[in-house]
């Protein structure tokens, strides 16, 4: 069994990108949403779980959804959709699966209410286990506090399943959580700058210490107290080949009565502020109020030192000394409290990271980019994606081909040693066939057919190399053994969270209007029977039946009255008008006939005799075909 997952930024999009370099026009028509089925079974995928849907529960309902990709053949979809009217048309997350592989799911499991409007988790029952499809509030769009009340909601309905239902969990999705320094990009990573300056201090010779940490400590004074004089300035930038203006902001500080930028145009003003903020950070736990450490003090990005060593220090770190430095020295944050969280579902509720079960060592496999500032394309991502299993279930957990780690068709230049920083960034690039897009305009570069392809591949458990025209994420996928879960097992699609996660199979054909009709005709001569209504039901019915029967009268009366006068008019049923018109365009024609002997061909007949015969005409050839 293949469970993939993935962010798609958009799924209409998505699907429209799909039909374009996967659809076939001959289906297009008649199953518009074949090729998404097509594409899930290339992909061998057993259950597909989607985030980022970016679709409202209304264009669902009414079956308006992109090329029906609600109603895929072979598979049940289940949704959670953003009700939040203040932000509609955000977040929702989608879960596939193939028929016979669940029982029945929940679109609302967190049991919070603002959390579950948000559109964010969807849950499904496969019998044995049960899978939680999230997208995790990322950090810049919402305060902190918010995303640990999501996880910390998560966290308690996964611990329900297991302590209530005896469920085994799978947790996957976007959790916007890159837990450890290998799952960063290696200039992102952070260097503790107190702890740096302690070990100079406490070291009995400097011979022993690497001499970028003796730059460091002596500069750190001086760049503490230049950035006190930072500001934000706000900056025009030009595009050179449209000409097109645009406000950006730029960091910076005074030194030697010269004004010296840092950092890079940004679009927001916070966003230049918080690369230069080095101060500690809190937030409020939402449950106990508590005032909890976010960020320490002193902690900043290696490509961020090495920047204000060279413009405030007059130091220059080289390239490769920056990934030295990184690599000995780099960290992630260790007081995030997202990382926390996913340290202690790991250790304390004991569940797997599946990719990192098999590649412990694997270096730049990342799941996420900066699409609109080209980052793919020198992998500077983060692994935020994520396949985690409970630890019961990790006898089922199957790596795939031996070289399941993708390189991107690299032909074996880089497959010797899939683990390195080279090979990730092979499988990023498709080995260089997705390029990058011009800052000077023109959109994403239309990939060949062969680069596409390469994200197809056998199962495993891995990274999925879509295209960044698909989505700014890719796909990950865990392989697990078919005896996990049944093939067979039947939906329970009159259970009320199930209905419910179904919006699209809500919607009314044209018999419902009629069997409503019914049901309302029905209620309402149960009326009498209700309690208490007894007697003035009988009485209403009495004048009814009394009314009914003078119209009646009335009514044959005055037939008899018509069929006595003959010249009088009768009703005539809507038919009869369609065979008066045939009638006397049969007469029309044979009185042509009597005055010439001139032959007209019907279809000439039909176009001298007006629009209206041609169409009375088809109407009748259609009635006997």
């Amino acid at each position: 069994m293949l469970i993939l997952s993935w962010n798609v930024a958009a799924f209409s999009t998505t699907v429209q990108r799909i039909d374009k370099y996967y659809g076939d026009p001959s289906k297009r028509r008649k199953y518009p949403s074949a090729v998404i089925g097509d594409f899930f079974q290339r992909h061998n995928a057993d259950i597909c779980c989607i985030q980022e849907t970016k679709m409202g529960l209304s264009l669902l309902e009414s079956r308006n959804e992109p090329l029906r990709c609600a109603h895929v053949d072979g598979y049940e979809s289940f949704w959670s959709c953003c009700v939040d009217s203040s932000k509609r048309g955000f977040n929702g997350v989608a879960t596939y699966c193939k028929k016979g592989t669940v029982i029945s799911a929940d679109s609302r499991p967190l049991k919070d209410p603002i959390l579950d409007d948000q559109g964010r988790c969807v849950m499904t029952d496969h019998g044995r286990f049960v899978l939680f499809n999230v997208y995790v509030p990322a950090g810049g769009g919402q305060p902190l506090s918010y995303k640990m009340k999501f996880l910390t909601a998560l966290r308690r309905a996964m611990r329900n399943q297991r302590e209530n239902h005896n469920k085994e969990v799978i947790l996957v999705g976007d959790l916007n959580i890159a837990h450890t320094e290998k799952d960063v990009y290696w200039g992102s990573r952070c260097l503790a700058i107190d702890e740096i300056c302690r070990e100079v201090q406490d070291a009995s010779s400097s011979q022993s210490l690497h001499k970028w940490k003796l730059d460091l400590s002596k500069t750190w004074p001086k760049i503490e107290e230049i950035l006190e004089t930072k500001q934000t300035i706000s900056v025009t930038t030009t595009n050179p080949r449209t000409k097109e203006q645009f406000e950006k902001y730029r960091m910076a500080v005074q030194m030697d009565d010269k004004q010296i930028f840092l950092g890079n145009h940004e679009e927001k003003s916070d966003y230049c502020e918080s690369n230069f903020d080095f101060t500690p950070c809190y937030y409020e736990c939402s449950e106990t109020g508590d005032q909890i450490l976010s960020r320490e003090e002193n902690i900043a990005a290696v490509t961020t030192v090495a920047e204000l060593m060279e413009k405030i220090g007059k130091i220059s770190w080289d390239l490769d000394q920056q990934k030295s430095i990184s690599s000995t020295d780099g960290i992630a944050s260790r007081a995030s409290p997202p990382r926390k969280w996913l340290d202690q579902i790991i250790e304390e509720d004991e569940m797997v990271d599946c990719f990192r079960h098999y590649y412990p060592n694997a270096q730049g496999r990342f799941t996420c980019w900066e699409q609109f500032k080209n980052k793919r394309y020198e992998n500077r991502g983060g692994r935020i994606d994520y396949t985690l299993i409970d630890k019961s279930l990790l006898i089922h957990l199957q790596k795939g081909e031996v070289n399941s780690l993708r390189c991107g068709g690299c032909d074996g230049r880089y497959c010797q040693d899939p683990n390195s920083e080279a090979a990730s960034l092979c499988a990023a690039t498709a080995n260089g066939r997705f390029q990058p897009v011009s800052f000077q305009g023109g959109g994403i570069i239309e990939a060949s057919q062969k680069a596409l392809d390469s994200q197809f591949g056998t199962s495993a458990t891995t990274h999925i190399y879509t295209p960044p025209s698909f989505s700014d994420h890719i796909a990950v996928s865990v392989l697990l053994d078919d005896s996990v879960c049944s093939y067979s097992l039947e939906l329970s699609e009159q259970d009320k969270s199930t209905k419910a996660a179904q919006p699209h199979k809500k919607v009314r054909n044209i018999n419902t209007y009629f069997s409503a009709a019914g049901s309302a005709s029905s209620k309402q001569q149960s009326v009498g029977k209700q309690p208490g209504a007894k007697t003035a039901t009988a009485n209403v019915l009495q004048t009814s039946v009394t009314k009914r029967k003078g119209q009646l009268s009335s009514k044959q009366e005055e037939i008899s009255t018509k069929s006595t006068q003959p010249n009088s008019k009768k009703p005539r049923p809507i038919n009869s008008f369609f065979s008066t018109a045939t009638s006397s365009n049969k007469s029309e024609s044979k009185r042509q006939e009597t005055k010439t002997t001139k032959f007209v061909p019907q279809k000439a007949a039909a176009k001298k005799k007006g629009p209206m015969h041609a169409f009375l005409k088809s109407s009748r050839d259609d009635s006997k075909n």
